[in-house]
């Protein structure tokens, strides 16, 4: 007879968090954590470990032994996107973030980053400011998080719709294996001259640096190279493509916060930001495995148990956020969990938040009274993009005074 486990019964039917939307995610979650800090759900055809409050979601980060982010990685962005910083483990990791991060780094954005952030807002806006009416989506939000990180390469401008394919079809890898595989190897097969040819002629550019610099005595070859710039499209470029449709979402669906940041955008923006990524983060469920079975805050846990941190259920958590569904940028909370905590946390963070504070100032100066179009407030929700773990607005159909 089987001795009874945590996995023995799940406590939600008809929804698989991996794959499938639940369009009430939130009203699910805050039910799922009133009856215990945690539940079993499935997860991809199996049974997972879903953590629900902010202590535990946090404490989950922080403890690498216990849940190895190699452990899952490998398993499922390793296949396209190759053994990349989520995957390594040690003084591999350390080497390799040695060299690869340091320009994304607080003191380091302002000097490196901050000079093509504005101008590329601008060179955006120019394309549709004139007609009065946009969808913010698919001409903005989509388009500048991606060229943001092709100009940082150092591409050439002319292929810059190439790259954005290849974006976009690493990102949704989980939905269509088959396309993020043939981006990989397209993107793969474009990038590596360039390599070489940045090792011969180093330009003041991000590829340049990679290909020239070293940490603790040791370079990065070909491969470890190739898979950070990979990671740089799914994990940098669209999460923040997430992060500016949310943030947008919530500012243009709660009119009163819009029109307190336009009163003091200096004051206001930073704090729009983070309440953005608090209130609908761009990743909400990050998977995880266990790979050993262990007794663990009160859970005892299986060994090569599926775990899912939900960020979006800690960022909710009404022991840490007051009203937690309310959307106030008043609250002045900076909600770090969106970017992990722990050794493997987002080494992009405050390239990120650049990204968003440039494009928040930007839009709002450039599009006078910028509002959603009558009628218009059911396409500007944020939903799924990718299971319950992706979510964002399909469509921002907006208008402005000319």
């Amino acid at each position: 007879m089987s001795t009874p486990t945590l996995l023995d019964r799940t406590d939600i039917e008809g929804v698989d968090f991996a794959f499938q939307d639940d369009p009430d995610v939130h009203a699910t979650l805050a039910r799922l954590r009133a009856e215990r800090d945690y539940a079993v759900v499935p997860f991809a055809g199996v049974r997972a470990v879903l953590l629900l409050t902010h202590d535990l979601v946090s404490a989950a980060f922080k403890d690498e032994s216990t849940f190895p982010a190699a452990a899952i990685y490998r398993m499922t962005t390793g296949p396209v996107l190759g053994k990349t910083l989520q995957c390594m483990e040690g003084q591999e990791h350390r080497i390799a973030r040695g060299v690869a991060t340091p320009s994304f780094r607080r003191n380091r954005v302002a000097d490196f980053v901050q000079p093509l952030l504005e101008p590329l807002a601008h060179e955006l806006i120019d394309r549709f400011q004139g007609n009065g009416s946009a969808d913010l989506v698919a001409d903005f939000t989509a388009k500048y998080p991606v060229l943001v990180i092709s100009r940082l390469l150092g591409l050439p401008v002319e292929d810059e719709a190439t790259v954005h394919r290849w974006a976009h079809d690493l990102f949704y890898f989980p939905l269509d294996p088959e396309a993020a595989m043939r981006a990989s190897r397209e993107f793969t097969d474009y990038v590596t001259p360039i390599l070489e040819q940045r090792r011969r002629e180093p330009g003041d550019d991000l590829i340049s640096r990679l290909v020239t610099e070293s940490a603790e005595g040791e370079f990065l070859d070909d491969e470890q190279i190739l898979s950070f710039l990979r990671l740089l499209f799914p994990a940098g470029a669209d999460t923040t493509m997430l992060a500016l449709g949310n943030t947008l979402s919530a500012l243009l669906t709660h009119p009163d916060q819009l029109a307190l940041l336009r009163s003091d955008p200096e004051e206001w923006t930073q704090w729009a930001i983070w309440e953005g990524m608090r209130w609908e983060p761009p990743v909400g469920l990050l998977p995880r495995a266990c790979p050993e079975a262990v007794d663990w805050h009160g859970i005892s846990i299986p060994a090569l148990t599926p775990m899912i941190f939900s960020i979006n259920a800690a960022h909710r958590d009404p022991s840490v956020y007051e009203r937690p569904d309310e959307f106030d940028i008043t609250r002045k909370k900076m909600s770090m969990l969106s970017f992990g905590q722990g050794v493997h946390s987002c080494a992009g963070n405050w390239l990120a938040i650049a990204e968003l504070d440039t494009a928040l100032r930007v839009l709002l100066e450039r599009l006078p009274d910028l509002r959603l179009r009558p009628g218009a407030e059911d396409a500007a929700k944020v939903t799924s993009q990718v299971g319950v773990a992706l979510r964002g607005p399909n469509a921002l159909p907006v208008r402005w005074r000319r």
